[in-house]
């Protein structure tokens, strides 16, 4: 049986108002986004106790794009299968490149764990500088 999804734990003891939030859906997906955030932003070997915790460097995963599109899109997938356990069902797609955009756009769409099994999309990049953002 899935548990419910909720709020992160450091989450609820740095904000004790948010204990509330737990299960509200919408507050959930603003703690997976806020993870998602760090995790996507942290480079494999920056963190000795978890050596694969994050992407690999936007560097390699751009070197000889557009045909290491799918090794970075699984790179994606298993970070946030690893590193968000309040989802399920991860599916990671590339979003259609267009002149002007980021080279690295993707979208990832997955499941809250729980009896709602909310469904949470989001839209991110690898900006100029290497970071990615979430929307």
């Amino acid at each position: 049986m899935q548990q419910p999804t909720r709020v992160a734990l450091l989450e609820r003891l740095a904000a004790p108002d948010v204990r509330h939030a737990a299960s509200d859906p919408a507050a959930v997906v603003r703690s997976v986004i806020y993870n998602l955030r760090r995790v996507l932003n942290s480079r494999e070997g920056s963190a000795p106790a978890q050596p694969e915790l994050g992407l690999p460097s936007p560097h390699e995963l751009l070197q000889n794009w557009p045909v290491s599109r799918e090794a970075a899109l699984a790179a994606v997938r298993r970070c946030v299968q690893r590193y968000e356990p309040r989802l399920t069902d991860v599916v990671v797609r590339s979003v259609p490149y267009s002149p002007g955009d980021t080279a690295l756009s993707f979208q990832v769409a997955a499941r809250l764990i729980g009896p709602e099994r909310t469904p949470v999309t989001l839209t991110t990049a690898v900006t100029a500088d290497g970071r990615v953002s979430l929307t």
